[in-house]
């Protein structure tokens, strides 16, 4: 048995693959550069429960957070526990972005789900990367970005007293549940991704619209355009952000000449059978 992972900070997709099928399941996610090792042993621990250790020969785990040194050590200590005899790869999230996308091609592969990310693939590798920073000093276009532009905008009187008044009342939260949430949670920008429902509803008032316009404006401008000659390369998209705003994303790509040619919600699929063809 070989298993897949792509982790979020919100969710973890795990691909389980035997000789004769494919199971999938999904977990809670984590980030291990603010998780700790006992957290990461917990998540990975309930999710695969029923699974038999002594089956399984390699574990190939694609990880938001997951840079090279303490971050991906503690996600390789985890795994290398409870699969002893398994042989364990760890590498980024936008890495396994990139190998759903385009497998062996070349692409510039894009991430936005509670955090976002870019980065030129070629030859099977990420070669040029714009940092992206987590969701206090980056994270463009992502589920925690838009969730901070919202609220922003609802608080500092951007949106009007009645959109305030339905967002509150849909939402079930008020101002202080609002800044608990933000500054005394444990997961903050999970906190803040939660809000991209609510402006999916409401995406055809045109004040939701621009608001989600605006934030992908600004992903292609401080990440794309800054990849030399982006506009020659396939640009494709991982995650639900992306998935549940696509109409508006292919808009800002068509204003930068570019075309989107793929969009996944879950790329866990697209990286199992991947990783199925290159074991046989």
């Amino acid at each position: 048995m070989i298993i897949v992972a792509d982790c979020g900070t919100t969710k973890c997709d795990w691909a389980l693959a035997d000789e004769t099928d494919t199971k999938f399941i999904s977990g809670t996610g984590f980030n291990p550069v603010h998780a700790k090792e006992d957290y990461i042993y917990k998540c990975v621990k309930e999710a695969l429960s029923n699974v038999e250790a002594s089956t399984v020969e390699a574990v190939y785990f694609y990880g938001a957070g997951c840079m090279p040194g303490n971050p991906t050590q503690r996600v390789q200590n985890v795994l290398k526990k409870l699969y002893p005899n398994a042989e364990i790869f760890v590498t980024d999230d936008l890495t396994g972005a990139a190998t759903a996308l385009f497998k062996n091609d070349d692409g510039i592969a894009c991430i936005l789900g509670t955090g976002s990310n870019a980065g030129l693939y070629k030859k099977g590798k990420i070669v040029k990367k714009i940092p992206s920073m987590g969701y206090i000093l980056g994270d463009e276009g992502s589920g925690a970005s838009l969730g901070r532009r919202l609220i922003n905008a609802m608080y500092k009187s951007d949106f009007s007293e009645q959109h305030r008044e339905m967002f509150e009342r849909e939402c079930m939260v008020n101002y202080n549940d609002i800044i608990n949430g933000v500054y005394r949670s444990d997961k903050p920008a999970a906190f803040l991704a939660e809000f991209v429902p609510f402006i999916k509803e409401h995406i055809s008032d045109a004040m939701f619209r621009n608001l989600v316009f605006c934030e992908f404006d600004l992903f292609f401008v401080k990440n794309i355009i800054r990849i030399d000659n982006y506009k020659s390369y396939n640009i494709g998209f991982v995650g639900s952000v992306a998935a549940h705003f696509k109409e508006i994303l292919d808009d800002v790509a068509r204003f930068y000449s570019l075309t989107v040619t793929d969009t996944l919600q879950r790329p866990i699929e697209r990286l199992a059978e991947y990783h199925i063809q290159n074991c046989q």
